[in-house]
């Protein structure tokens, strides 16, 4: 049961809809807040926040979010975690529905791996986690992150 007439997806193509919001414009998280503050102010930051990701094209945990995959919830391109714009789909990517199968990192202590644990380390701090799930297959494929032993360990395995 939604709060208002609407649930907060198409209280999102009201956002969009916005005469402020124009093709190509970036628009930030905080911008997005600050809409849905003034507008339906019972609506959780986390509620928000989930949507944003579910209405992001290009955001790879939108897949959780079982997304409409007739292009209703096409609504944004992310442009990093809490920078967007509105989607094209005339010249952006096709949108993500599925989830993708994961590529099989090697964990070694270059410096080429530390990047990719830092890359890594601050996708989480952009995006963050809807479920529990999700933290914890992310935490399973970055064990190094965590503590560079269990890395060690996981791959005597």
């Amino acid at each position: 049961m939604s709060i208002y007439d609407k649930p907060v997806r198409l209280l999102f193509k009201d956002f969009v809809a916005d005469p402020n919001i124009v093709k190509g414009q970036t628009i930030s998280k905080d911008q997005v807040i600050s809409w849905f503050r003034a507008n339906y102010p019972k609506i959780k930051l986390g509620t928000i926040t989930a949507h944003l990701i579910k209405m992001s094209v290009n955001a790879p945990s939108r897949v959780y979010y079982n997304v409409n995959p007739n292009g209703e919830d096409d609504l944004l391109y992310q442009i990093n975690g809490g920078h967007f714009r509105l989607y094209e789909k005339e010249n952006d990517p096709s949108p993500l529905y599925v989830k993708l199968p994961p590529e099989r990192k090697e964990i070694d202590q270059t410096e080429d791996s530390e990047e990719t644990e830092e890359e890594s380390e601050k996708e989480y701090q952009q995006t963050g986690f809807a479920y529990e799930s999700d933290l914890r297959d992310f935490l399973s494929q970055n064990l190094a992150i965590i503590e560079p032993v269990f890395a060690c360990m996981k791959m005597k395995e």
